[in-house]
């Protein structure tokens, strides 16, 4: 079988790394790097034979019409969270300009990062975010609707990740885990609390399997939220404690309107506010477990195993 070329952006972010890890070990592939500082991807590419790296800004890549032209699978993780005109120029321009230079006639698939954010209940788009939401959330907002009528749109996967968790001395950590240390320092007094909401989480491992799995196999569908078994923050909060061996006898749940005045005090995004009276995001999800993949960090224990917490 001849080896396919994959073009791999945000290699340098917590999920890329896990991905390379996944995908770097496997013969079939050859892996096309964009990084503009290939200093932040904590690996070796020269021992590597199957890797190609692509030194360059994100919004330089279409300019690659050869080698665009040669690509079997395009993986679009990369991300601009923050700024005003970035998640623009980050978020929406570069794919687009890519994906019109890919050859129709060879691509088999493009999976493209999005994020669960930008769904209700019914995994419809959010049309309030054309209004309250924060650049970020509008910029892929607007890029999902592009992708519903593209000419590619039957080989575009659009995965949506939930709250994401990864990281550790080999892997930087996702935003999310980021903040996990001051929570575990805490535990001791937030295992008494709860508040009425609800999300998913996955790890960073999770997903690199999830992304070689929809990159293999053909599911039927074009859009998947990732995520595992929902929890309250009450389980959340739980299970953190019960991880180092406490165990708390009652929580007391904190009013939703106390954490509205707060953000309205404290002049929050019009986004946040939404978030906060949305209060359940809850979807259909896939996860490793579903699909009868191999995983030991889809539990909150297993993330804090893996986070060395």
């Amino acid at each position: 079988m001849a080896v396919q070329n994959i073009l791999i952006t945000g290699i340098s972010g917590s999920v890329g790394h896990y991905l390379f890890d996944l995908l770097v070990a496997d013969p079939r592939y050859h892996l096309y790097l964009v990084l503009r500082r290939p200093e932040k991807l904590r690996r070796d590419l020269s021992a590597h034979r199957n890797v190609t790296l692509l030194q360059m800004d994100i919004r330089e890549v279409h300019r690659r019409d050869e080698l665009l032209g040669q690509m079997d699978y395009v993986i679009w993780v990369a991300t601009c969270w923050g700024g005003y005109r970035e998640p623009w120029r980050i978020n929406v321009y570069p794919l687009f300009r890519t994906l019109r230079r890919l050859d129709s006639r060879r691509i088999k698939r493009v999976l493209y990062f999005s994020t669960a954010s930008i769904l209700d209940r019914e995994h419809r788009p959010v049309e309030a975010i054309r209004e309250i939401g924060t650049n970020y959330i509008r910029s892929k907002f607007l890029a999902h609707r592009m992708l519903q009528r593209h000419p590619l749109r039957d080989r575009i996967v659009t995965v949506f990740p939930t709250w994401v968790y990864g990281g550790d001395a080999a892997h930087p950590y996702s935003h999310a885990a980021a903040g996990l240390p001051s929570a575990v320092k805490m535990i001791r007094w937030l295992k008494y609390f709860t508040l009425d909401f609800s999300f998913h989480f996955i790890h960073c491992a999770d997903i690199a399997r999830l992304t070689r799995y929809l990159l293999e196999n053909d599911l039927g569908g074009r859009e998947y939220v990732l995520g595992n078994a929902p929890l309250t923050v009450g389980d959340f909060l739980r299970q953190i404690a019960g991880h180092h061996g406490q165990k708390p006898l009652f929580q007391v749940r904190i009013p939703l309107l106390i954490i509205r005045f707060l953000a309205w005090v404290s002049g929050k995004h019009p986004w946040d506010r939404y978030c906060l009276k949305y209060k359940h995001f809850i979807y259909n999800t896939i996860n490793c477990r579903k699909l009868g993949l191999p995983t030991e960090v889809d539990t909150v224990s297993g993330v804090l195993r893996a986070l060395n917490q």
